[in-house]
């Protein structure tokens, strides 16, 4: 019995200073969730030998495997509204078209600079897709007389209003089109509304009121390719007699954004009382431009021929001396 309690004794002697040495552990510190934690794993391996008793301890440090890669948030993406920015209520563009037709001189010679005219244009958004036009027609340049009459400076006023839809899908058209109205008042020089702006400017006579109501169509017929066909129908008063006539202008435009458009232009104009013959007044109109935004401006270059129907009795005798080249330089807010 004394031998036992002496063997117990000397037991807890040698087993007190190891558990009083051991330090307390530290207080866990919160760690995210996402965050990686390392693992520590301790083996304590005991052996008894006839000299007496021998702890060894192991410690073995594993970093855990994150449940989740944590991932960096990405920027935000650029508003593509920033880039093309759309015209809104309030907003508007002005600026001027310079017009070199090809047109007679005093001695009836055809040439490029015998005629030059400014157009002062502009346009204001009352809303989102209803806008009012506005032009001043002024010739620069121009002989003392010309179709047997003399050439007045200014041509007068044209305001026109135009409401369009939201784009709307079109049957058997996969991209959104535009379609509306327009409706034009005009305070012109008699018979200066049945020329288009391809045309010598031949302003000529007193002021005659007129109108023009005509349809607006921008049929999308690819994501680069737009088909424009806008007919109206033309009336201004006359002296004698009232004129009516037709324009249907038609162009093939292709866009790289809004920064460069390609186009291709055809338009059929009559003459007074619809009259399709070269002698009457009729004509039809081609060419090409290009339009270039910069910033806030937008360039616009054409070329073409202003009638592809002569006479030597109309207005363009040959294809050739119905040359035109139009510049059109616009700031738009």
């Amino acid at each position: 019995m004394r031998n036992t309690l002496s063997l117990v004794i000397a037991t807890l002697a040698l087993s007190t200073p190891a558990f009083a040495q051991a330090p307390a552990g530290p207080t866990p510190v919160p760690v995210p969730a996402n965050v990686p934690v390392p693992t520590t794993t301790t083996t304590n391996t005991s052996s008894q030998t006839d000299g007496g008793s021998t702890t060894s301890q192991s410690t073995t440090t594993t970093a855990a495997a994150p449940d989740a890669e944590v991932k960096e948030s990405a920027p935000p993406a650029e508003d593509d509204g920033a880039k093309n920015k759309e015209p809104k209520r309030g907003d508007f563009n002005v600026g001027g078209q310079v017009r070199l037709p090809s047109g007679p001189d005093d001695e009836g010679n055809y040439a490029t600079f015998n005629w030059v005219a400014f157009d002062a244009k502009g346009k204001y958004y009352l809303l989102k897709w209803v806008t009012v036009d506005g032009t001043i027609p002024f010739v620069v340049k121009k002989p003392d007389m010309a179709y047997g009459t003399e050439p007045s400076v200014i041509g007068g006023i044209t305001t026109r209003l135009e409401a369009k839809t939201p784009p709307i899908t079109l049957p058997f058209m996969k991209q959104k089109s535009e379609v509306g109205i327009a409706v034009g008042l005009g305070y012109m020089r008699e018979g200066a509304m049945l020329l288009s702006e391809r045309d010598v400017p031949l302003y000529a006579g007193d002021f005659q009121p007129g109108t023009t109501l005509g349809v607006i169509s921008r049929i999308k017929l690819g994501k680069v390719v737009d088909f424009n066909f806008n007919p109206q129908w033309v009336f201004q008063k006359g002296e004698d007699e009232n004129r009516q006539a037709v324009q249907i202008p038609l162009s093939l435009v292709v866009s790289a954004g809004d920064v460069l458009k390609l186009g291709t232009e055809l338009g059929v104009y009559t003459g007074d009382d619809y009259s399709f013959g070269a002698a009457d007044g009729g004509r039809i109109a081609t060419g090409v431009s290009l339009d270039v935004k910069i910033g806030k401006l937008i360039t616009h270059a054409g070329v073409g021929f202003a009638s592809l129907l002569t006479d030597e009795m109309a207005m363009y005798p040959t294809i050739k001396e119905s040359m035109y080249v139009d510049l059109n330089v616009k700031w738009a807010k």
